[in-house]
C-alpha cells in the first residue's frame, strides 16, 4: 500500500492537528514495516484529543466504533 500523503487541515485546533498527523505517520510506519496494527497509545491519544471537541463527536464516535475488535 502506498504511503498516505495527507495531513490534518489547518483550521483544526493545533493539538488535534498534531494527534491526526501523528496517527497518519504511525499508519505509514505500520504499512512500511508490514505491522499488524498501530500501537494503541497513538489510537488512544487521537481519540482522547478528539473527545475534547464536541463539534467532532460524530467522527470520534465513528472512530471508536471502528476500533472495536472481535476477540
Amino acid at each position: 500500500m502506498p504511503k498516505i500523503n495527507k495531513k490534518a487541515q489547518d483550521f483544526l485546533p493545533e493539538d488535534l492537528q498534531v494527534a491526526i498527523n501523528t496517527f497518519i505517520e504511525q499508519f505509514n510506519i505500520m504499512e512500511e514495516y508490514d505491522l499488524e496494527h498501530i500501537p494503541s497509545d497513538y489510537v488512544a491519544n487521537l481519540l482522547e484529543t478528539m473527545s475534547k471537541y464536541p463539534e467532532y463527536n460524530k467522527v470520534t464516535m465513528d472512530l471508536m466504533e471502528l476500533c472495536k475488535v472481535d476477540l
